[in-house]
C-alpha cells in the first residue's frame, strides 16, 4: 500500500467521522443524556462493582481540534460569504466551485441544486451572516464553524458547515440540515 493511498485512506476515515460527529451533534442527540438518567447506574446494582469507563474503541486515535485561527477563520468566512452571494444571484456553478473536490465528485451540479433548493432555500434569500465556534482538526485539515443568517431579514436560522482546505483553498465539504432558531430584524 502506498504511503499516499495511505494517507487519503485516513483523511477519509477522519472526515468521515467528523461528518457524522456533526450530524450528531446538530441532530439535537442530547436526549440520550435525559433517557439514561431513568437508568439505575449499573454500580447502584447488587453485586457490582464500580469501576473507571474504558473508551469504547481504545484503537482508534483521539481527534486533535484547536480553536480556528483568525487566518483560517477569515478564508473560510470568505468561501461561504462567496458562495452565498452566488447563490444570491441565481449562479449556482459558482457555488457548486465553492464546494471541496469530494464533494463535487460524489454529487452533481444538477443534484447540487436539488439539494440548495429543496432544503437551503432561505440561504438563497439570506441577507447577513453571523459566523461563530470555528473549530479547526489539523489532521487532516478540516474545519467546522457555525453560521447563522436571516432570511428576507426576518427568520434567523442556524447550520454548521464542515470545511475542507484544498489547493483553491477553504471549501466547503457539507453542511448540517438548516435549522430555524429565531426572528430577527
Amino acid at each position: 500500500m502506498s504511503a499516499k493511498w495511505s494517507s487519503n485512506l485516513q483523511a477519509n476515515g477522519i472526515r468521515a467521522a467528523l461528518i457524522v460527529m456533526v450530524i450528531f451533534v446538530t441532530s439535537g442527540c442530547s436526549s440520550a443524556q435525559s433517557e439514561n438518567q431513568a437508568v439505575t447506574p449499573e454500580a447502584d446494582q447488587p453485586g457490582q462493582s464500580q469501576t473507571p469507563e474504558e473508551p469504547e474503541n481504545p484503537s482508534e486515535p483521539e481527534i486533535e481540534t484547536i480553536d480556528c485561527s483568525q487566518v483560517i477563520q477569515s478564508a473560510i468566512e470568505t468561501t461561504v460569504n462567496s458562495q452565498t452571494a452566488s447563490f444570491a444571484v441565481g449562479d449556482y456553478e459558482l457555488a457548486y466551485s465553492y464546494a471541496s473536490p469530494s464533494f463535487q465528485a460524489s454529487v452533481p451540479i444538477s443534484r447540487f441544486i436539488q439539494i440548495i433548493e429543496g432544503s437551503y432555500g432561505p440561504l438563497i434569500q439570506s441577507s447577513s451572516l453571523g459566523f461563530e465556534n470555528c473549530v479547526f482538526y489539523p489532521e487532516p485539515e478540516l474545519a467546522t464553524m457555525d453560521v447563522r443568517f436571516t432570511e428576507a431579514g426576518v427568520t434567523v436560522y442556524a447550520l454548521r458547515y464542515l470545511m475542507v482546505e484544498t489547493d483553491e483553498g477553504w471549501r466547503v465539504d457539507g453542511a448540517s440540515a438548516l435549522t430555524e432558531i429565531g426572528q430577527g430584524t
